[in-house]
């Protein structure tokens, strides 16, 4: 099994003031971004209901709550955006390529044709001013591309309806399992179910003005260009949450069970599922890297593990 040894990037800002780190991600620039709530919203920001057998995120707080964002760039200089208060709970993050930063929730109720959570938020620092977006339930993924698109890749309660999204109300926003929405949330383009469907989105990465997608149920990768053309490679591996991708040559983490330093590496082919081998993922020193989470953007797969940040790349 060969080792893959990670670059150790930085270490994980604070963001002071008893702030708590809600959500982390990475830019389209390759900058890593931080997202703090104030003290009091942490529980609330990240609160479950029970509903019959199951155990749900709720999808909004009651009581806004306000938001920093710490990020940090390749030169190593961390910048601090203070956010207004906002009730998305389990938030997302990415920034636009002219400094708007974007929120947003996975979760979205549907109660009546006037009533329903937009979960989207954009923020202009410099104004202060947010415009809400509907970008729909059961949101996987969430990326911005370097034309300012919005990729937002779903699960399956977010294609087949949930929250009162299908029934009793309209289709949910996120039947197509991939959507691309304007910088103002209309719908650019959705992921045609009747060619491969897609029941879950498990992993995407957006990369310059292009996508990749890892979905359930078969798990191919498709490839999507800049002008939404489409092309899909077997890949015989399953369960895995983030790849890495450079040409044809991919970097997946770990399939279902897979401890969080085993991931797959090897090419994707045109005309039979691609060749892969295992490799285990090492920090500087050797370690086995911990968990935490996994992020792909382009050929680096990025490491949010304890105190640090690391990354594999394939170029």
């Amino acid at each position: 099994m060969p080792d893959i040894l990670l670059q150790n990037l930085c270490a994980i800002p604070a963001a002071g003031d008893g702030y708590v780190r809600v959500a982390e991600a990475v830019a389209a620039d390759g900058s890593l971004l931080f997202l703090f709530v104030e003290p009091d919203g942490a529980a609330a920001i990240m609160a479950r209901t029970e509903q019959g057998i199951g155990i749900f995120p709720v999808p909004r707080m009651e009581t806004p709550r306000r938001l920093r964002l710490l990020r940090a760039g390749a030169d190593g200089v961390v910048a601090s955006v203070e956010l207004p208060a906002l009730n998305l709970t389990f938030p997302m993050v990415d920034v636009f390529p002219d400094g708007r930063v974007l929120v947003a929730g996975p979760r979205c109720s549907w109660r009546s044709e006037t009533d329903f959570d937009r979960n989207g938020a954009v923020i202009d620092p410099e104004t202060g001013t947010v415009s809400r977006l509907l970008l729909g339930d059961g949101i996987e993924q969430v990326s911005i591309d370097t034309a300012g698109r919005i990729w937002v890749g779903y699960f399956d309660e977010g294609v087949f309806g949930n929250f009162g999204w299908s029934d009793p109300g309209p289709p949910p926003i996120g039947a197509a399992g991939l959507v691309c929405f304007s910088e103002t949330g209309e719908k650019v383009w959705a992921y045609d179910q009747n060619r491969r469907q897609i029941s879950d989105c498990y992993a995407l990465n957006v990369h310059g003005g292009e996508a990749a997608a890892f979905t359930y149920t078969d798990f191919p990768v498709c490839m999507i260009s800049g002008d939404f053309g489409r092309a899909w490679f077997e890949t015989g591996l399953a369960g895995c949450k983030a790849f890495a991708i450079s040409g044809h040559r991919v970097l997946f983490s770990g399939q279902y069970n897979d401890s969080a330093h085993i991931g797959y590496h090897g090419t994707l082919l045109a005309d039979r599922p691609g060749e892969f081998e295992q490799v285990t993922f090492r920090r500087p020193d050797g370690a086995a890297v911990i968990a935490g989470r996994i992020v792909g953007r382009g050929s680096r797969l990025y490491f949010f593990a304890g105190d640090a940040v690391y990354a594999a790349d394939l170029d």
